[in-house]
């Protein structure tokens, strides 16, 4: 099991490898530097897709091989991703047409948008060559839609829990050998409840 017990992370790791066949790794320290100090921050997870093909988000979005992801769950103040919107727009206005938000910058809400992370990414991959995605609860549509093009020239994604639901419960009911997924906890946990109790899902 990872280290860090958050199930948004947990159900996207679980996503990423099962479902998209991706080697993934996790909490790699990026160095940040703020006001000529310094500090720790991470990405949440690396992957690259075993075959080195891309694959489909369920919104359609063409993504990979290489990714890094950020996994942000925060439904308990924020059901309806309001405030995550307007936090994620200022963030973009920090980027000014870039590709990342210039080091030093203070009160960033989405660290991988960050100059570090990015360098990062490019270290660990060898090429720039990556998509940034990210995993939230929820994101008003609207407010996203004024910035989706900026974001994805710059290869910036956003995906809500329930779209990735809709992705994985299908698949795992047309999955041919189920019992193959409960080498995960994720994957047990869906066997678990969909595959031995017939819990059905409400419709996301």
């Amino acid at each position: 099991m990872a280290s860090r017990s958050n199930a948004a992370s947990e159900l996207t790791r679980f996503w990423l490898q099962a479902r998209h066949n991706c080697l993934v790794d996790e909490s790699l320290t990026v160095r940040v530097k703020i006001n000529g100090g310094g500090g720790n921050s991470d990405i949440d997870l690396v992957a690259i897709r075993a075959d080195l093909t891309p694959f489909i988000l369920p919104n359609g979005v063409r993504v990979g091989p290489r990714l890094i992801v950020e996994a942000k769950d925060e439904h308990d103040w924020e059901p309806a991703g309001k405030e995550f919107a307007s936090l994620l727009k200022k963030d973009v206005e920090h980027m000014n047409g870039a590709a990342y938000i210039p080091q030093g910058t203070k009160g960033v809400k989405f660290t991988m948008l960050r100059q570090e992370h990015y360098e990062k990414a490019q270290h660990i991959f060898g090429t720039a060559d990556f998509d940034r995605l990210f995993v939230v609860h929820a994101i008003d549509p609207s407010q996203l839609a004024t910035i989706e093009k900026q974001l994805g020239e710059a290869r910036v994604h956003w995906l809500t829990i329930p779209q990735l639901l809709e992705d994985l419960l299908p698949w795992y009911a047309a999955h041919k050998h189920p019992t193959e997924l409960r080498q995960s906890l994720v994957g047990d946990l869906l066997h678990l409840l969909i595959g031995f109790c017939h819990l059905s899902p409400p419709a996301v």
